[in-house]
This record gives structure tokens, C-alpha cells and sequence, in this order.
């Protein structure tokens, strides 16, 4: 080998770590949020638990974070949890008084209280995916005596829980 191949070979080589340092930086970041990103994920979480379900019993709050884990994982819906929760027109609770009640500790009840660790403790669940699926499925649920979403004819029906129905694509 002659001297300018050799540098030709080790600028190439050089240029190619650059490259794979890159990529690996790259990768490395969605995969591992910083502290702050999944407090404000797991509060997030609880809140629309919150806002959605208070009324709920426990399994119907559960039933509420499976379905919004389902849709991050889902490659038909955004692949956060924020941008699921805020998705336009998804869950209404993010404009209801619950929503912005639970902030305010000092405003809660005592059982507002209780339903709020309940929630804090169902959305680490799911987070930590230690909390099982129980809606089969479902990205979409609704309560019957508040809505008669249309596109709810095109869904099979996975569970009842609660006031809610839980339904997923055919």
C-alpha cells in the first residue's frame, strides 16, 4: 500500500466513527427522556385520568390510561403521551374544571384527594407498563349517557366498565 492510500483510508475510517457517533447520539436521545420529561409525562398522565374518570371505580380509571397507551403504541396515533392527550377533539377532559382541579391540592376534597393518588398510582403503572391491558385493545371509549359518537358503529365493542364503553378498530 502506498502512503496516500493509507491516509486515504484512515480519513475514511475517521470520517466513518464520526458518522456512527452521530447516529448513535441521535438514537440515543427519544430513547432515553430526561428526568424531567417523564415527571411531566407521569403527571400528565395522572391528570387526564383524572379529568376522564374521577366518577369512574379503580378499573375504569385503569381502563382510561390502557387506552391511551394503546394509542401511543398504536402507529395510527401520535407516538407520546402528550401529543395523545392533546390531540384535537380526543379527550375532552383536558378543557374540564377537573382538569385544571388537580394542581390545586388545596382546593380538593379529601376523596378528590384519594382519586387523585389513586390516579398518580395508575398512570406510574402504566408507565412502568406493570398494569396489564384490561380493555382489550381499545383506543377509544365513550359514556353512553353523555355521547352517541358516530364512529362508534364502525368499532367492536371490547369492554364495559363503569359508565364507559371501550371499543378498538375492526
Amino acid at each position: 500500500m502506498k502512503g496516500g492510500e493509507q491516509v486515504k483510508i484512515s480519513e475514511l475510517l475517521a470520517y466513518l466513527l464520526f458518522v456512527l457517533v452521530i447516529i448513535w447520539a441521535l438514537m440515543e436521545k427519544p430513547l432515553r427522556p430526561s428526568t424531567k420529561e417523564r415527571m411531566h409525562t407521569y403527571y400528565l398522565l395522572a391528570r387526564i385520568i383524572f379529568a376522564e374518570a374521577a366518577g369512574e371505580p379503580y378499573e375504569g380509571k385503569v381502563a382510561v390510561g390502557c387506552v391511551i397507551r394503546n394509542r401511543v403504541k398504536s402507529p395510527r396515533w401520535p407516538n407520546t403521551y402528550e401529543k395523545v392527550i392533546y390531540q384535537y377533539k380526543q379527550f375532552p377532559g383536558v378543557n374540564s374544571p377537573l382538569w385544571y382541579l388537580f394542581d390545586k391540592d388545596n382546593e380538593l376534597t379529601e376523596e378528590e384527594q384519594k382519586i387523585k393518588q389513586q390516579c398518580l398510582e395508575i398512570a406510574k403503572k402504566i408507565l412502568l407498563n406493570k398494569q396489564p391491558d384490561i380493555t382489550c385493545g381499545a383506543t377509544h371509549y365513550y359514556n353512553p349517557k353523555k355521547a352517541s359518537p358516530s364512529w362508534a358503529k364502525k368499532m367492536k365493542i371490547t369492554r364495559r366498565i363503569g359508565n364507559h364503553i371501550f371499543l378498538k378498530e375492526r
